[in-house]
């Protein structure tokens, strides 16, 4: 009894001394502040400096724990070291700071934009949902809670385009944009920001999907949001001019898509005698211009803004190229420069391949790192306890994913086995399909029909890949090709082969695609583009003519 009342003693000693202690801490946000701006001119040009600066901040007071994780999350974020960013992400949501606010929940939002970028979409999805229920539980003022649940809510959007979900998609973009739509005097332009990105997140998904008449309303809502932004007290100046300009020159693509083109080229021009421009703004123009089919001009800006992206020390990646070198590669494309694009993709390649295999240094580099910082903290926490649990969850973890790995493997074995057979069904079809066109092609021209000799003339002109994959190519191209008329094409197609020009020109995108994959690296959305196709389309017509994924016939024709 005696004993218990001691440590009962003891204990509240002890708590009595940690609120003294926190009572008599002196209040350094004010130097915090200063600092984080200091380290904000640095970010680009010297990270490794601002991490180390961040590490003497922390130890000295002048940082929370959160807040210095935060910023090494961003750190590590901008210089494409993606695990150690996730990692201190990670440490942030273990903490369980809600009480530093805006710190805390900026921290779980960046670090969902994270797990959104590296491919982890469920667990972003999973993490979002969690993070839009801690806002609803309340306890936070009501314009940063709708802030957090609007920004959340935009990057499940994103996560559910990245799955092909694109209804879902759609969806919280839209319930973002109309969660902000209530804010209409924003106490910080921190909180109206939200609104911003949804707008321009949303504005690029239709575009982007083909859907530019949607695309309209977020012209006015765009309007609406920097209206909203210039009302915020203490608004900074180039952070208004900078979304001015991300919303301007995202108006004039909506309004291009439309076919409005004076309106498009009177925000264009304004937003041209912008000042500052991020590499953002400078490709939205470029993709502008070729929107408009001034070509040569969007090239040259095209390659501006490489120069500037690399001048910014910003890190080449695979976001890199699918963001800024594939636009310019359809600019090319467009242009008729085919030997400068055929080049351009090899670039492409050939830094896809660099890339890939720099990263996978990197990560092994990165999970160096995270296991020697695993490590410190547990060191620095000093408790069993934690060793334990940390013991136990990873042999729980470890059976878990032996499980899950041994079922993966099982199911796969079967797949491939599935997909093989598949795979060479499909080639007996073909081969019987080519020699059925090539004996077409042996028989004399006297013993043939009309149908017959215009049907041997069209094989003829797709035996040239520019034919078929040009995205402009259908009926009428191939009547202007073959010298006739589109009534005589589709009359040839149907009798002879029982098929839509439309399902002749697919066939042989489709054939050329599985040649691709089967022989070349390339990733499936640069195979997509070679062969004139969408990508969402490019998917779809390739699982209904082979019953599997591309991927998966890539791997069944290499085995």
């Amino acid at each position: 009894m005696r004993k218990r009342r001691y440590t009962i003693l003891l204990a509240v000693v002890i708590a009595a001394l940690s609120l003294l202690v926190n009572c008599s801490k002196p209040d350094r946000s004010e130097e915090a502040n200063q600092l984080k701006l200091e380290l904000q001119d640095q970010l680009f040009s010297n990270p490794e400096q601002v991490l180390a600066r961040v590490d003497s901040a922390e130890l000295a007071g002048v940082f929370s724990e959160t807040t210095a994780n935060l910023i090494r999350s961003n750190v590590y974020g901008q210089m494409g070291k993606t695990q150690l960013a996730i990692f201190y992400g990670e440490q942030i949501k273990h903490t369980q700071l809600r009480s530093e606010g805006v710190n805390y929940y900026s921290a779980l939002l960046n670090l969902i934009s994270l797990l959104n970028k590296s491919g982890e979409w469920g667990k972003a999805i999973h993490m979002a949902d969690e993070i839009i229920a801690d806002a609803d539980q309340g306890g936070l003022d009501e314009q940063m809670a709708l802030r957090i649940k609007s920004r959340a809510l935009t990057v499940k959007g994103d996560c559910e385009k990245n799955m092909g979900h694109l209804e879902e998609a759609e969806r919280y973009y839209l319930e973002g944009i109309d969660l902000m739509m209530g804010v209409v005097q924003p106490k910080d332009y921190w909180i109206i920001d939200a609104l911003v990105v949804a707008v321009i997140e949303t504005t690029e998904f239709y575009l982007e999907q083909d859907m530019p008449q949607k695309a309209l309303p977020m012209v006015e809502k765009a309007d609406t949001a920097v209206a909203r932004m210039a009302r915020c007290p203490d608004m900074p100046e180039y952070v208004l001019n900078r979304r001015i300009n991300n919303l301007t020159i995202n108006q004039a693509l909506a309004y291009a898509a439309n076919g409005y083109f004076d309106k498009a080229e009177a925000l264009y021009r304004k937003h041209r005698q912008a000042h500052d421009l991020a590499p953002y703004d400078l490709t939205a123009e470029a993709r502008y211009l070729t929107m408009v089919g001034r070509y040569d001009e969007a090239i040259g800006l095209f390659r501006k803004t490489d120069s500037l992206y690399i001048a910014r020390g910003s890190s080449i990646n695979n976001a890199y190229i699918n963001n800024y070198m594939m636009s310019q590669y359809k600019a090319l494309k467009k242009a008729g420069r085919t030997d400068e694009a055929m080049a351009f993709a090899d670039r492409m390649r050939h830094m896809s391949d660099s890339i890939h295999l720099e990263e996978r240094k990197m990560d092994m580099e990165q999970q160096e790192v995270i296991r020697e910082k695993e490590a410190e903290i547990t060191r620095r926490r000093h408790s069993l306890a934690i060793h334990r649990i940390i013991l136990f969850s990873a042999i729980i973890i470890i059976l878990l994913v032996g499980y899950l790995l041994v079922r993966a493997w099982r199911y796969n074995k079967a797949l491939e086995a599935k997909n093989r057979s598949l795979y060479q069904e499909i080639q007996q079809r073909e081969k019987a399909e080519a020699d059925e066109r090539e004996a077409l092609q042996e028989r004399p021209a006297e013993t043939l029909s009309q149908s017959e000799l215009l049907y041997r003339r069209l094989c003829e002109l797709m035996n040239n890949p520019d034919v078929f994959t040009d995205p402009d190519t259908n009926q009428d191209t191939l009547a202007s090709l073959a010298g006739t008329n589109r009534t005589y094409v589709y009359d040839a197609l149907r009798e002879c082969a029982g098929v839509t020009s439309t399902d002749f020109i697919n066939g042989y995108r489709l054939r050329y695609a599985a040649r691709l994959l089967a022989t070349t690296s390339d990733s499936v959305s640069l195979i997509a583009e070679l062969c004139g196709l969408s990508r969402r389309t490019f998917y779809r017509l390739f699982d209904e003519a082979y019953s599997m994924s591309p991927s998966d016939y890539r791997k069944a024709a290499k085995k």
